[in-house]
């Protein structure tokens, strides 16, 4: 849980951090200046990217409730960041690391949507469910196709008529 929880607050801390590391490391690892300005646009697209993955994973409701990322979201975290880590040391692995980064950040990506989508849904179906049950039926049981119940405002009227 500690682990989850610290990957949540890593997910902040790595929208600035991550591009930095690979303008620095362009810098260190003896990189020209020939690529510089793909590689500042790239950074540009990766700190947009990562925010957009941080911002994912704090509308899950799961993940608001425990503060935590899920089990699969970190396993895919950490691999999409090691591979940027890589990436940026630009050695002769470069083009093996350019590739990871690109395949591993779709799949967390798509992971963040579906694992959304998926809590999103099963929320809704608790409270279509939950919306569903007439008052006067037991637990469990289901109602009639069709029902609603009245609307309570909470007003009650009382009009008394009389004959003239």
């Amino acid at each position: 849980m500690m682990l989850r929880r610290a990957l949540l607050r890593w997910q902040l801390i790595a929208i600035p951090v991550l591009p930095l590391w690979l303008l620095i490391g362009w810098g260190i690892f003896g990189a020209g200046a020939a690529g510089f300005f793909l590689l500042f646009l790239g950074a540009g697209v990766l700190f947009v990217f990562l925010g957009v993955l941080a911002g994912l994973t704090r509308l899950r409701p799961g993940v608001r409730e425990e503060r935590a990322v899920g089990w699969w979201d970190a396993v895919a975290t950490v691999a999409f960041h090691l591979a940027v880590i890589g990436l940026g040391c630009f050695g002769p692995t470069g083009v093996a690391f350019g590739v990871a980064t690109v395949l591993f950040g779709l799949a967390t990506f798509w992971l963040t949507v579906w694992e959304l989508l998926g809590e999103w849904r099963q929320r809704m179906s608790g409270a279509a469910a939950q919306a569903s049950v007439r008052p006067d039926t037991a637990p469990g049981q289901r109602q009639a196709h069709g029902y609603r119940p009245p609307p309570d405002d909470g007003d009650v009227i009382i009009v008394h008529e009389t004959g003239r």
